[in-house]
């Protein structure tokens, strides 16, 4: 599934970098190499994840603390901080 969405997002972007939020609620597991799929992003210019519960937390650490991430990866528990952070982002590319 990790490599059909890096795909995905991959034929969206073309030659552009887009920012992304990332919306773990509902995500139950992350595998290893779903984590390196994400690490090896090359069209995203900055990640919010989005997660509200615990889990969510525990999942998020576990994305971000592979390899050193892509581009700015940062972790929000509020929708508005996350589009706010990207947006910001965006701005400065």
């Amino acid at each position: 599934m990790a490599a059909a969405a890096a795909m995905e997002v991959e034929r969206l972007a073309g030659s552009r970098k887009l920012p992304m939020l990332l919306v773990l609620s509902g995500v139950e597991t992350l595998t290893r190499g779903a984590r390196t799929v994400f690490s090896n992003a090359h069209s995203l210019q900055a990640v919010a994840v989005l997660g509200v519960s615990p889990v969510d937390r525990v999942i998020a650490n576990f994305l971000l603390g592979g390899a050193e991430q892509p581009c700015p990866t940062r972790y929000f528990s509020t929708e508005s901080e996350a589009l706010a952070w990207l947006k910001r982002k965006a701005t400065v590319a």
